[in-house]
């Protein structure tokens, strides 16, 4: 999937559970029709949906609401990377590589790419490139409590109302998000 219509880009790729970059391939629609019905699959493809939109959303909130480019404020591209690893059950930003990882969930929760959860982990990279956190202690909190902000007000903003302060709460998780990804950490 590519979107060339915001900053320079939003691409959502296909890890086909590998977690090396160099194995991802594109998502791929014959008539350009991207919808739901066709990406429901055992695979869950349908998480590329989301996974996309999300970046859609996030960059227009941001450009929108705040004047701000993508999260470096130089329309960088927006890369997502979804079905990451065998039954991984988290979602996160990589710098070296400067793009998102979403995993496909397994035993607590289905696949990690909801509105908030990609907002999230943009937010990461908004941090990294505005206040440049070190993921650690105090500071490794603020960037957490910062990109749960971002996420709850991208999804207000994206989705009115919503449960806006209920984080992951569309990815059908049968613990709390919390309870669940801290057990498969």
């Amino acid at each position: 999937m590519i979107d060339t219509t915001r900053g320079n880009g939003i691409k959502t790729y296909n890890l086909n559970n590998s977690t090396n970059v160099a194995n991802a391939v594109h998502f791929t629609d014959n008539d350009n029709n991207w919808t739901a019905n066709e990406f429901n699959n055992a695979q869950k493809d349908n998480g590329a949906l989301d996974a996309h939109w999300g970046a859609m959303m996030t960059y227009d909130y941001f450009k929108e609401i705040h004047g701000r480019n993508s999260y470096d404020d130089n329309n960088a591209e927006l890369i997502n990377y979804v079905h990451y690893d065998n039954n991984y059950e988290n979602a996160f930003w990589r710098s070296s590589v400067k793009a998102m990882f979403y995993g496909d969930g397994d035993l607590y929760c289905d696949i990690l790419t909801s509105l908030d959860i990609v907002s999230h982990e943009i937010g990461h990279a908004i941090s990294e490139y505005s206040a440049n956190l070190v993921y650690q202690d105090e500071s490794g909190a603020i960037d957490e409590s910062l990109s749960d902000i971002w996420a709850a007000s991208v999804e207000e903003w994206a989705t009115y109302g919503k449960d806006t302060w209920l984080i992951a709460e569309d990815i059908g998780c049968t613990k709390p998000i919390s309870v669940a990804l801290k057990e498969c950490i």
